[in-house]
């Protein structure tokens, strides 16, 4: 292909919200599709740990997501868990707020949404999330926290994703070996 043809090819391709292959790590409308960008107090990665065990740093970012239209879709690779903070399937709906991992590879995302139905409030719009730092942070693989969520949850093996909550008990999203689950610890009295 030529440059012009290949300029051309890419253009499309992102217009269809197909991921290039040389998409830049940080690129998110490149990776994930064009209804996802970055959320905009929040452009760079909220964490950066080895979620998925495979050596290669992923990163976690905060995101909006547009409605679905025939200009605004998410690229193929992306796994929509919408069951995890939500309660009805995000579909064609827009989110304000979002949960987005990149694994180092640059294939195989995930999107994490909240949406609940047409009248409802979701996880990501509680007043903590209005904060300045987000209510994320990560568990580092031998780090005490990460020893914590362990012993609580066997299946935990690389680092984790820990989640706030207006209750104060953290959460954790965790690699099980085919996708990322969330873990809600026992509440201890």
């Amino acid at each position: 292909m030529k440059l012009p043809e290949l300029s051309l090819f890419c253009g499309l391709a992102f217009l269809a919200g197909l991921a290039p292959a040389d998409a830049a790590p940080n690129d998110l409308p490149a990776l994930f599709g064009t209804r996802v960008a970055p959320a905009a107090r929040f452009p760079a990665p909220v964490a950066t740990g080895d979620f998925d065990g495979d050596g290669m740093p992923d990163q976690a970012y905060l995101v909006t997501v547009k409605a679905g239209s025939a200009t605004a879709k998410l690229a193929p690779d992306v796994t929509v868990n919408d069951k995890a903070f939500g309660a009805e399937p995000l579909g064609e709906h827009a989110a304000d707020l979002a949960l987005a991992i990149v694994p180092g590879s640059g294939k195989g995302k995930t999107l994490f949404t909240d949406y609940r139905g047409e009248d409802s409030t979701g996880f990501f719009t509680s007043p903590m999330w209005e904060e300045a730092k987000p209510p994320l942070s990560l568990a580092k693989r031998g780090s005490k926290a990460f020893a914590e969520f362990k012993r609580q949850k066997k299946a935990i093996r690389n680092d984790v994703l820990v989640v706030g909550t207006e209750a104060g008990i953290d959460m954790a999203i965790y690699w099980t070996g085919k996708g990322y689950a969330l873990f809600e610890p026992d509440e201890e009295p």
